[in-house]
């Protein structure tokens, strides 16, 4: 949208003047402006000296609620979404507001976490860093295979990826989750400065189906949480009955439950686009909740139970790759391109490790490598030939298939940069 004037809908503003009284000056004056951009660095991956240098040379600055969350300006001519980093998974971009809603999950490294709207995967790759495993779901199957692909990218393997409705997942689970996430689908009035869809979709109608939707949500998401468990609820709107009122709704329905904390980011107040995030806790005692009846206890365990219940699984922990016996009968393996992004090809055996950014970016592209037209000083490579690991930095990217002096590129085509 960059420097144009934004149109907002005559009855948000209204509403958000009653609600701001004499705040609203502020709260208009920032649609003036330009979104506020951000990355998270992934724990599973990025080393501390690759951090410390990216923040240096990108002039990254903290966002305060999140430890490896970073401000970005694209006016100092960064575009961290083109770095052979992101294609590495070595960092997630992410609206610095919605960072908040994981952190507030305090996720520990025993838990067992859902995220019951989770695309496009911000939330759940914050929380796979740190849980036991994570069932990441997105309801909508075309953004569920978008949230599939991050998964994969960011080299998690204690996750699985379902798409399903929340009812059908509360048929499934009883009171089995540690911590649910719920970034519930709102009307995304913390959009309207970077989306024009936003602005355009709003109406005090889309409000009213919002509000509905979240309330069969939460009360799905309340019956899969175990007593002692924690939830939180988020949104990018700042309509009261999609937030605080909803949740008012939600524990007036649901006594075994108290709010611990809750606010309202206003892009105003803080460094982003704005969010609601609200802290419930379910009475009781988590050690004493854990049931003695066998429990999924593995992400393989989980996929059995949602195939069961005919549940749409398209990711399980690492996708493997394929044994395939030939017309002569020799067998050969192929690995997957989940394998290499999580380590567990190639990675320590088999692989080049490109220091140049013209040859990972020619790599992102689909090209083939020439080793001989190489600077010998540019990579390091180890390998008898097959399939390598071709990296950067030290970094996976994807997968290649040496012969001679040739690497044949493996790259997806559908992740392929298009030269510009």
């Amino acid at each position: 949208m960059g420097s144009d004037k934004i149109v907002l809908p005559e009855e948000y503003l209204n509403r958000m003047k009653k609600a701001l009284g004499d705040e609203f000056g502020a709260f208009s004056d920032i649609y003036e402006g330009e979104p506020q951009r951000a990355l998270r660095f992934n724990r599973k991956k990025a080393r501390g000296e690759t951090v410390d240098r990216l923040v240096s040379e990108w002039g990254l600055e903290p966002v305060p609620w999140c430890e490896r969350g970073y401000y970005y300006s694209t006016e100092t001519g960064i575009r961290p979404g083109l770095s052979p980093y992101h294609d590495a998974g070595v960092y997630y971009i992410q609206e610095p507001s919605a960072m908040i809603t994981a952190e507030k999950a305090d996720i520990g490294s025993d838990d067992i976490v859902l995220d019951l709207c989770a695309a496009p995967g911000g939330k759940s790759s914050q929380a796979a860093e740190k849980c036991r495993f994570l069932v990441s779901n997105e309801p909508v199957l075309s953004r569920a295979r978008t949230l599939s692909s991050n998964i994969e990218r960011m080299g998690f393997d204690n996750v699985v990826v379902c798409s399903a409705f929340p009812k059908e997942l509360k048929s499934a689970f009883g009171e089995y989750f540690t911590r649910i996430i719920v970034d519930a689908p709102c009307s995304g009035e913390g959009m309207m400065r970077k989306d024009e869809a936003a602005v355009r979709e709003w109406s005090p109608e889309n409000v009213r189906l919002c509000i509905l939707r979240q309330e069969e949500i939460l009360d799905c998401a309340a019956s899969m949480l175990k007593p002692g468990g924690r939830l939180v609820y988020s949104t990018c709107t700042f309509e009261q009955g999609e937030n605080s009122a909803q949740i008012e709704h939600f524990l007036s329905e649901h006594s075994d439950f108290v709010l611990a904390e809750s606010d309202t980011l206003y892009p105003h107040r803080i460094r982003g686009e704005g969010h609601f995030y609200a802290v419930l806790e379910k009475n009781g005692e988590l050690s004493a909740s854990r049931s003695k009846k066998k429990e999924p206890g593995s992400a393989e365990d989980i996929k059995k139970l949602l195939l069961r219940k005919k549940i749409h699984v398209l990711r399980t922990s690492v996708e493997q790759g394929e044994t395939i016996r030939d017309r002569r009968g020799e067998v050969r393996y192929e690995p997957s391109h989940a394998e290499a992004l999580a380590g567990v090809f190639g990675n320590n055996e088999n692989y080049i490790d490109l220091c140049s950014l013209s040859d990972a970016v020619s790599y992102l592209s689909g090209n083939v490598l020439d080793i001989t037209r190489m600077d010998k000083d540019s990579f390091t490579l180890k390998s008898s030939g097959g399939w390598i690991v071709v990296k950067y930095d030290g970094y996976a990217m994807g997968l290649g298939k040496l012969s001679g002096s040739l690497i044949k590129n493996h790259y997806p085509k559908g992740l392929r940069h298009i030269s510009s």
